[in-house]
């Protein structure tokens, strides 16, 4: 299948497309894009967020025939060196083709303030869409904690991803509570970023976590460490909450999930960044 420049969420890139120049969409409704035409590393994207661009700039990379077809091609020149007319009818000069107006772009929604939890991104950075990050268009952590008994030998897990950046951390925190775990590992992760005036999308799967951060849940315990989180929030310019589903395949998730077990079990931290 061919690949076309389209534009995703400001940015151009390439799209797989079909025949008819739509895009080629897998079981789950998703398309395929690339950043640059020969780079082999795809990622998922949604169809509604993909939209055309100027058509001077339109380009696609060129799709490799096989011998067949260019065979094919040599014979069809041939005939008509020899004044043989195609078998297949022309259409009329007098039938013009009609052209499809563009729909005008949509205006982008108004973000929510910083540190709120937006189910918008929750849709749009769901199982396996893994683009946002990559895309260069904010910052994303995923965070989970973990506890061996609640109180027990606990850890925080966290993926931090920008662009083809990816640092994972995994930290041993004693013994502790699972809600410790989790909060800790928000802390962490916001500790983490360094690009602080990008926007920044913090992903739990702990509706404790977020709840007393949020405001909506009235924090009984752990009002020191939750008091360190907000004061560490405030250095973001654009920072927000996303809740996602525990244990349903999101990637990252479970990955920082299997971080923090990791952490708790080895009794030990460790950093990694690729």
């Amino acid at each position: 299948m061919p690949w076309v420049r389209r534009r995703y969420r400001g940015n151009k890139v390439w799209v797989e497309v079909d025949e008819a120049q739509a895009p080629v969409l897998d079981a789950r409704g998703l398309g395929r894009m690339r950043y640059k035409p020969e780079d082999d590393r795809t990622y998922t994207i949604k169809h509604s967020e993909v939209s055309e661009i100027e058509a001077a700039h339109v380009t696609s990379i060129p799709v490799v025939k096989s011998e067949l077809e260019d065979a094919a091609d040599a014979d069809a020149a041939a005939a008509k060196a020899d004044g043989v007319a195609d078998t297949a009818p022309s259409e009329p000069a007098s039938a013009p083709k009609r052209t499809r107006k563009k729909a005008a772009p949509k205006a982008p929604p108004t973000p929510p303030p910083a540190g709120t939890i937006s189910n918008a991104d929750a849709a749009s950075d769901g199982p396996g869409d893994d683009v946002p990050a990559l895309a260069g268009l904010a910052v994303h952590a995923y965070t989970d904690g973990a506890s061996l008994g609640n109180p027990g030998p606990s850890g925080a897990g966290v993926v931090l991803l920008f662009r083809e950046h990816r640092k994972e951390a995994a930290i041993y925190l004693g013994v502790t509570t699972n809600n410790v775990a989790e909060l800790t590992a928000v802390l962490e992760a916001l500790r983490l970023v360094k690009k602080r005036d990008l926007p920044v999308r913090v992903h739990s799967d702990s509706s404790y976590a977020i709840g007393v951060l949020d405001g909506s849940y009235r924090p009984k315990k752990n009002r020191e460490l939750i008091e360190s989180i907000h004061a560490e929030m405030k250095g973001f310019a654009n920072l927000r909450f996303v809740k996602v589903e525990a244990h349903v395949g999101i990637e990252w998730n479970e990955r920082a999930d299997a971080l923090a077990g990791q952490a708790a079990k080895a009794k030990r931290s460790f950093t990694t960044t690729t």
